[in-house]
């Protein structure tokens, strides 16, 4: 049996195996036969000794093996595997999606569809711009020719998950006392932020120079583009919900 490539691998495995040993017979060439046979990567993380099969698999479909030495090394291992692998140029192939942009009809006595597969009567008003249909509700799939249908809103929606904002890098203690302006060298007047001059997250417009209720300075952070100043809850707004940089959309460097 030839060896195939690392970019034939189409899926991937992850086995958690409990005892170093195992009662099937010939196990290496029944494992490998199944991870050929199903085409994917085949990781271990193991809980106790080293077992040969193990490495063998992982080997020979390209996988990793990782024995825990303690729980803090078993969740790292558990957690380099929580994230899919890239995908090679082998396996992310170009194809095209025929999709259409339908016209939604102003006429109120057009608003009724007939979706002749199931048999119901439905309420809409948009027209398939291939075979003039009409459809209920966007996005779907034309119950006539079959041609994938949404609006743009729908296509824009999806844009962010391409170009995901970066992430922030947490400015330090000494950093966002610069940059409010009241660097003070002396240590043990740190804590003792003056409230004339301040700093302000970007998102909010909170001021974050202002020491919190337990005399400490808020969690600030930077980001690489625009190098607008953000505080933590608008941190998480952005990467969570908003999907843009307020402060690179408004035009910063």
């Amino acid at each position: 049996m030839s060896k195939p490539s690392r970019a034939a691998w189409l899926q991937a495995m992850l086995f958690l195996p409990r005892l170093p040993a195992t009662p099937l017979p010939h196990p290496t060439v029944y494992h490998e036969g199944r991870a050929y046979i199903y085409a994917c990567s085949v990781s271990v993380v193991g809980v106790a000794a080293e077992v040969y099969v193990c490495r063998r698999i992982t080997e020979e479909t390209g996988g990793t093996y990782g024995v825990a030495l303690n729980e803090t090394h078993l969740e790292q291992l558990l957690l380099a595997h929580s994230s899919p692998p890239p995908a090679t140029s082998a396996q992310a192939k170009a194809e095209l999606v025929r999709m259409g942009f339908p016209q939604r009809s102003t006429e109120e006595a057009s608003s009724a569809v007939f979706v002749g597969l199931e048999a119901r009567l439905l309420s809409g008003n948009y027209t398939c711009p291939r075979c003039k249909a009409r459809v209920p509700e966007l996005p779907c799939e034309c119950h006539i020719c079959g041609l994938t249908l949404i609006s743009s809103p729908h296509l824009a929606r999806s844009y962010h998950h391409l170009f995901p904002v970066p992430p922030y890098h947490e400015d330090s203690k000494e950093r966002a006392e610069e940059a409010a302006g009241v660097l003070i060298r002396q240590p043990a007047m740190r804590d003792e932020v003056p409230t004339s001059t301040g700093s302000y997250c970007f998102g909010c417009l909170r001021e974050v120079s202002q020491p919190g209720a337990a005399g400490q300075l808020h969690l600030t952070l930077r980001c690489g583009r625009c190098k607008q100043v953000f505080c933590f809850e608008c941190d998480a707004y952005v990467h969570e919900q908003l999907h843009n940089c307020p402060g690179c959309e408004f035009g910063g460097t």
